[in-house]
């Protein structure tokens, strides 16, 4: 079946605790050259730094490379004066800074300020999906795609008291590394299958988000840090499971869906999902980079 113009093939699901997690394979086209951001952090080739004066909802990114850096939704950034998430999917020009859009996951903490390093985490799929069905609309700055700040801080401290983890500056961070810990060997299992270009992932029967890219060599970055962050929605097994025929129908819900598109904050262009579904992506010379999608809020809220 297609999805943005891609032809994929959903694989057979694979159990971590109460999350299905379904590959997407597809024979693809090799696209435009870039870093993923955690290949950019290991090499020196990024720096991540406050504003002057800061400002909660947004940080400095400068590439110090000569190709671009790719940092995407849901990616964690730790450091600074408190820990933040990226908003969108950025693509950060060569020998550039510019201003990202992020929200902040440590409400107990704005000072101290920390040399920001990239984590291999990404946020849970319940915070993902209603930051993105929440961000402001754009204005006439391009980096202004703000989240509210205060359903994020929720979703953080629902995280905190469903896994009974407390948190001095209720930082997301924490949660996560408890409970990741406790998950590391089934996340061992989750190697990417050739080919491989995506996932999504279902707790029960209820298709819970997508995560699609361009290239395969770019989800081999952050595929373990997606399903670990999904992973956190489902704390022990659901009744039934999802099947492919779930995920094929969650698939075309996503192709059909309306759609914004605009330019992005670094390079190319940025897509916003509305309706059913809430989704943010990026395509660049013509060829998605990154496509997060997931069922509306209203439909993957749960009860702490």
């Amino acid at each position: 079946m297609r999805v943005f113009e891609i032809e994929v093939e959903v694989g057979d699901r694979l159990e971590i605790g109460g999350l299905s997690v379904f590959p997407l394979t597809s024979v693809t086209k090799s696209g435009p050259a870039f870093l993923t951001g955690p290949e950019a952090f290991k090499a020196g080739l990024i720096e991540v730094n406050e504003l002057d004066p800061p400002e909660v909802p947004s940080l400095a990114i400068t590439n110090l490379a000569d190709v671009p850096i790719l940092l995407v939704e849901g990616e964690m950034l730790l450091g600074g004066d408190q820990n933040r998430t990226m908003n969108v999917t950025v693509l950060c020009p060569p020998q550039a800074t510019i201003v990202v859009p992020v929200s902040c996951v440590e409400a107990g903490r704005w000072g101290m300020r920390r040399k920001v390093s990239a984590s291999s985490k990404h946020a849970p799929g319940s915070l993902r999906a209603a930051k993105i069905a929440n961000l402001e609309e754009r204005t006439a700055d391009i980096s202004s795609r703000r989240s509210d700040q205060g359903r994020v801080w929720d979703e953080v401290d629902r995280q905190s008291v469903i896994h009974n983890v407390s948190s001095e500056t209720s930082a997301l961070d924490d949660v996560q590394e408890e409970i990741q810990d406790q998950i590391a060997d089934q996340l061992d299992r989750i190697k990417p299958l050739p080919n491989q270009i995506g996932v999504v992932c279902s707790i029960g029967e209820e298709v819970v988000g997508l995560d699609l890219f361009g290239k395969t060599s770019t989800l081999d970055k952050y595929l373990r840090g997606i399903i670990g962050g999904h992973a956190l929605d489902a704390p022990s097994p659901a009744a039934g499971s999802g099947s492919i025929s779930a995920i094929e129908h969650f698939l075309a819900q996503v192709d059909a869906s309306e759609y914004d598109s605009d330019k992005g904050v670094g390079l190319g262009e940025e897509i916003l999902l509305h309706g059913e579904i809430a989704g943010i992506g990026l395509s660049y010379e013509k060829c998605l980079v990154h496509l997060a999608a997931f069922p509306t809020p209203t439909s993957v809220d749960r009860d702490e």
